[in-house]
C-alpha cells in the first residue's frame, strides 16, 4: 500500500483495511480452532497490549494530521490579510500603475483559489503554483516601474514581501503529509490486532462477532479520520477557503465602485 494510498480516496483506503481486518479476524479464529485450544484468557493480554498499541499510533498521527490542519488554516487567513493589506497600499501608486495592479492582485487572488481547490489526493511531490508566481512576478515588476518617493515604496516592497512569504510557507505545508510508513505501520497494527483478536475470542464465536465488527469499523473510521485530515483539498475536511473567497468579492466590489481601479 506504500504508494497506492496518495493515489487512492481515503474512504477507499478505510474500506480496504476494514475488509483486510475482516479477513485476518476470520483467520485467527481459523487458527485457533486448528490448535483446537480455548486459549482465550492465556492471550488476552497480548491482544490488550496490540490494542494499546494501536490506540497510541492512532491518537499520535491524529494529533499530527490536527495540527497541519489548523497550521494550513492559518496561513490562508495569513496570506489573505498580505493580500489585503498590498490592495490597500496599491491604491496610494499613480493612476496609470494602480489600475494594473489591482487587475494582476486580482487574478493573482483568483489563482490561488484555483490553486487550493483542484489537485491530486495529496502534495507530496506537487510543483509550485506557476501562474500565481508569473502573476506576482508581474506586480514586481508594476512597483519597480511606478517608482514614487521612499515611502510610498517601501510600503509596496514590504506588502509584496509579505505576500510572497505567506505564498511559499502555504505552498510547503501543502507538501507536508504523514509520511507513508506512518500509513502502512497503522494498516499492519490494524491487522495484527485483528488477528488477535479472532485468535483471543470466545469459544462460540457468535458472541465475539458484534464486539469484533464494531472494532473493525472504528479502527477503519479512526484512519479514515486521519487521512482525510492529512488531505486539504478533498474528502470531508477540507481547508476552508472563505477568507480568500471573501477576499476576492470585496476586491471585485471595490474595482466596480472605483473607475480608477479598472483597466
Amino acid at each position: 500500500m506504500y504508494r497506492l494510498v496518495d493515489h487512492l480516496p481515503a474512504l477507499v483506503v478505510a474500506l480496504l483495511l476494514l475488509g483486510l481486518g475482516g479477513v485476518c479476524m476470520i483467520a485467527g479464529r481459523a487458527w485457533q480452532r486448528r490448535r483446537g485450544e480455548n486459549n482465550a484468557g492465556q492471550t488476552l493480554y497480548a491482544t490488550t497490549a496490540a490494542l494499546s498499541l494501536f490506540t497510541l499510533l492512532v491518537g499520535f498521527t491524529f494529533s499530527v494530521a490536527l495540527n497541519r490542519y489548523d497550521t494550513r488554516r492559518e496561513l490562508v487567513v495569513e496570506e489573505t490579510a498580505a493580500c489585503f493589506s498590498l490592495w490597500q497600499r496599491l491604491q496610494l501608486q499613480p493612476a496609470p500603475f494602480r489600475a494594473q495592479m489591482a487587475a494582476t492582485l486580482k487574478a493573482y487572488v483568483d489563482a490561488r483559489l484555483a490553486w487550493a481547490t483542484g489537485g491530486q489526493e495529496t502534495d507530496r511531490e506537487r510543483p509550485g503554483d506557476a501562474a500565481s508566481d508569473a502573476l506576482m512576478e508581474q506586480m514586481w515588476n508594476l512597483a519597480r516601474s511606478a517608482g514614487g518617493d521612499g515611502a510610498r515604496e517601501r510600503l509596496m516592497v514590504d506588502s509584496l514581501t509579505r505576500v510572497d512569504d505567506a505564498a511559499w510557507r502555504r505552498e510547503a505545508m501543502a507538501r507536508e503529509h504523514i509520511p507513508l510508513s506512518v500509513i502502512d505501520a497503522l494498516g499492519l497494527f490494524l491487522l495484527l490486532s485483528a488477528f488477535s483478536l479472532g485468535y483471543s475470542g470466545a469459544p462460540d464465536a457468535r458472541l465475539a462477532r458484534l464486539p469484533h465488527a464494531v472494532f473493525l469499523m472504528l479502527a477503519a473510521g479512526a484512519i479514515f479520520l486521519v487521512l482525510d485530515l492529512d488531505r486539504p483539498r478533498s474528502g470531508l475536511v477540507k481547508v476552508n477557503q472563505a477568507p480568500m473567497r471573501e477576499l476576492a468579492g470585496f476586491m471585485a466590489r471595490d474595482m466596480a465602485a472605483d473607475r480608477t481601479l479598472r483597466p
